[in-house]
């Protein structure tokens, strides 16, 4: 049985990079930084380099601590909340700073983004479509 979905929102992305990577805007505290990050949806939470919180003018140590378990071993990633933009969604989001100076990508996982969106990708044309989960 067939399901039509309605995207409001498509990109083209460059499968030459490695993984998918897509625009963004992080904004708090009268601070804006523009980025790419990417989609990773069997990441729990979305986590961003430390570099981008200083940039925001946030205290990346005064963030609540959560533990994470990567591909790469364990890290803690500190919890603040920042308004997320990708494309026109724009939604509050709890997301994920690391600690560590020049450490990992931007990644935008399940907690803070893909669960404010309903998510299509087709790798064939190197497309990702993007709605609001709550219309």
């Amino acid at each position: 049985m067939p399901y039509q979905l309605d995207f409001p929102i498509q990109y083209h992305f460059e499968s030459n990079k490695t993984g998918i990577l897509i625009p963004c805007l992080l904004t708090r505290n009268g601070c804006r930084v523009t980025l790419e990050a990417k989609v990773d949806p069997g990441s729990e939470y979305c986590l961003f380099r430390r570099e981008i919180a200083e940039s925001l003018q946030i205290e990346v140590e005064d963030g609540v601590p959560v533990p994470l378990s990567t591909l790469a071993g364990s890290l803690i990633g500190l919890a603040h909340t920042v308004v997320l933009n990708t494309f026109d969604l724009q939604f509050e989001s709890t997301v994920l700073f690391n600690p560590a100076r020049n450490a990992g990508r931007n990644i935008l996982g399940r907690v803070g983004w893909l669960n404010n969106l309903h998510l299509g990708l087709t790798m064939d044309d190197e497309m990702i479509y993007l709605a609001p989960a709550y219309q």
